[in-house]
């Protein structure tokens, strides 16, 4: 096979092709991995009785075979999902649904939608949410798909291994798993609960799925290129009922912003109602400032990994993970992936430089600082603000440099509206830790609502790349 820059065009068309298809942007990737993924698909078709076929070969091949085609999809989507990540959109459902089943008067079921589902474990976790909050499985039904057949295939044998559990939370897995010899096996009350079906999000006639309560799409649409993303959230828009739901991933909330969507007001689930009609993607995207609900992402959010591709596996759920990790240049450990608990360090609030800790925090310190945040969290999911920012910039008066803190100092200026702000305050997060993911998601939100596309792409794949060396 000639050189990769030798086949440079020909990988350039299986990158259209992927985009074709599924809505892949090939750069939120990185070229190298669409390469990656087109050289396993074409070795194992020259093995395949095709030993001295050329990569030519192999995409002349392609555009008569369907199959070829999902195989190389197959390829690209690798799974990155547990079970109750981003655990605040299912304790919304929970409520929601509860009052959406008293207040519409009818025996219709609610209908919810996870898409893409990926191995299962987001819809599993939405029928467990639903069950341990006393609703009626015949008040309620699952619809979950997703363009892998491989993935569909593990969620409909249900027996899941450690990686599907994360964090140190796992009630539901006593109550709803049995210990099996290769994993841990879902009850039958929950499988039977969702109908699994095979789907694309580009290819999708919303119109014979009819209209769903509520729609889990998350950690998709980050993939997608500014076309995609409004095809994708048109969509998703026609299928949500009146008042209905719509969660998305951490990083997608300035998405739904600039479509017009509308926030539900639910700190830490990026939730939304529908687009009015007259603001759809018809008459173009909208360029609004980054309102209070892509603002209040109080917990660090799970992204995918560029190095390996999940395009649709990057949403389903967890219950918080205390993960510690360093970053590169030495600074604070980081501790939290659905927390805003870490260690921490000092540094003061003022526009003076920051300067690294040369020692770690002393237990008590660090205590002291996961208590600080959790409180400042409760007060911003109260709607208090003012008050969650300034006991924030009280403890930083006193205390260690902390990247949380200052990420969560942005959060706040940008549900206040202050951009210029926020800015500042993430820039501050990265310098204590460059790979700060939850600061480089935000950063990237607001540049790509600033009209910097190619510097949120830079940052989004910073983030993504930081989140793939946690999991590392």
């Amino acid at each position: 096979m000639n050189a990769h820059h030798d086949n440079a065009p020909l990988y350039q068309r299986f990158a259209d092709l992927l985009h074709r298809t599924m809505g892949l942007d090939a750069a939120s990737l990185g070229h190298s991995a669409i390469e990656r993924a087109v050289d396993q698909r074409a070795a194992a078709w020259y093995a395949d009785g095709h030993v001295e076929a050329t990569l030519t070969d192999y995409w002349d091949a392609t555009q008569s075979s369907p199959a070829m085609v999902q195989a190389l999809i197959e390829t690209v989507v690798v799974p990155e999902t547990w079970f109750y990540r981003d655990a605040d959109a299912f304790k919304a459902l929970a409520r929601l649904a509860h009052e959406r089943l008293v207040g519409r008067g009818t025996a219709l079921p609610l209908r919810i939608l996870s898409l893409p589902c990926s191995t299962g474990e987001e819809p599993y976790t939405i029928a467990m949410t639903l069950l341990d909050a006393g609703i009626d499985p015949a008040q309620w039904r699952i619809d979950a798909m997703d363009i892998s057949d491989r993935s569909l295939a593990v969620a409909q044998r249900a027996v899941y291994g450690r990686n599907s559990f994360r964090g140190n939370a796992f009630a539901f897995r006593d109550a709803h798993f049995t210990r099996t010899g290769d994993g841990w096996r879902l009850a039958p009350r929950v499988v039977e609960a969702v109908r699994f079906s095979r789907a694309n999000l580009m290819q999708l006639d919303a119109s014979a799925l009819g209209v769903y309560d509520f729609v889990f799409c998350r950690n998709v649409l980050i993939y997608f290129d500014r076309d995609a993303q409004q095809k994708a959230l048109h969509a998703l828009n026609s299928m949500l009922a009146e008042n209905g739901t719509l969660f998305v991933g951490p990083a997608e909330t300035g998405l739904l912003m600039r479509y017009g969507m509308q926030s539900a007001r639910i700190p830490l689930a990026f939730a939304f109602h529908r687009a009015a009609l007259d603001e759809t993607p018809s008459s173009g995207w909208h360029t609004a400032s980054l309102p209070a609900a892509a603002a209040l992402a109080m917990a660090p959010s799970q992204l995918p990994a560029l190095a390996r591709p999940p395009m649709s596996s990057t949403q389903p759920a967890a219950w918080p993970v205390r993960v510690a990790r360093t970053p590169a240049n030495g600074a604070t450990p980081f501790a939290p992936r659905g927390s805003v608990a870490p260690c921490m360090r000092k540094m003061s609030i003022s526009a003076s430089p920051v300067h690294h800790p040369l020692s770690p925090p002393s237990p008590a310190t660090a205590d002291a600082a996961r208590d600080t945040l959790q409180a400042a969290r409760a007060l911003a999911d109260a709607g208090r603000l003012a008050q969650a920012e300034s006991a924030i910039n009280a403890y930083l008066e006193h205390h260690a440099p902390l990247a949380d803190a200052f990420y969560l100092l942005g959060v706040l200026a940008d549900a206040n509206g202050a951009a210029q702000l926020a800015r500042g305050h993430y820039r501050k997060a990265l310098y204590l830790d460059p790979r700060h993911a939850e600061a480089l998601a935000h950063l990237a939100t607001l540049l790509e609502l600033e009209g910097d596309r190619d510097g949120a792409r830079l940052l989004m794949q910073r983030a993504a790349r930081a989140q793939g060396a946690q999991r590392g």
